[in-house]
């Protein structure tokens, strides 16, 4: 494909399942045929959120690392700066993604351990610095906060 501008992908599993894999593995093939330059994987299906969250499939995402040209980043069971690590090393994958993880620990990628108040301060200087809005400050530091408030608390 002519692309003129790099175009990403990001996926879920289709199936859950070792033996439901070429599925998702068609989707995959397709992407890059068409000329997608970089796929996230989600190690999990669109029904695994909530309280039926699961484990992210890491060995199925080790597949599809395994079989595309691309660069595939892993997403889902990353919380941790180890995640991140064992991640890499058991798919192979190029990269990982976080959401939640980040949302607790926006420190999270650097490996260091940083303060929840040090983290939430840092945080309303680039809430002030960029102007955000207050209901996106108070969502975000309540994200920050919360481990250490239902620890002392």
């Amino acid at each position: 494909a002519a692309l003129s501008v790099p175009v990403t992908c990001k996926i879920r599993l289709l199936k859950p399942g070792l033996e439901n894999l070429q599925e998702t593995l068609n989707l995959c093939y397709g992407l890059q045929a068409a000329g997608c330059s970089l796929l996230t994987l989600h190690g999990r299906t669109k029904e695994m959120k909530g309280q039926a969250v699961g484990a992210a499939d890491w060995e199925a995402c080790r597949i599809v690392k395994s079989r595309l040209d691309i660069p595939v980043f892993v997403n889902g069971g990353i919380e941790t700066f180890q995640d991140v690590e064992r991640c890499m090393a058991t798919t192979g994958c190029d990269g990982v993604m976080s959401s939640e993880a980040l949302l607790e620990t926006p420190s999270l990628f650097s490996g260091k351990v940083v303060a929840q108040d040090q983290l939430a301060a840092d945080y309303l200087d680039f809430a002030k610095l960029y102007d955000v809005k207050t209901s996106t400050v108070k969502a975000h530091l309540f994200h920050i906060l919360y481990a250490g408030l239902q620890f002392h608390v």
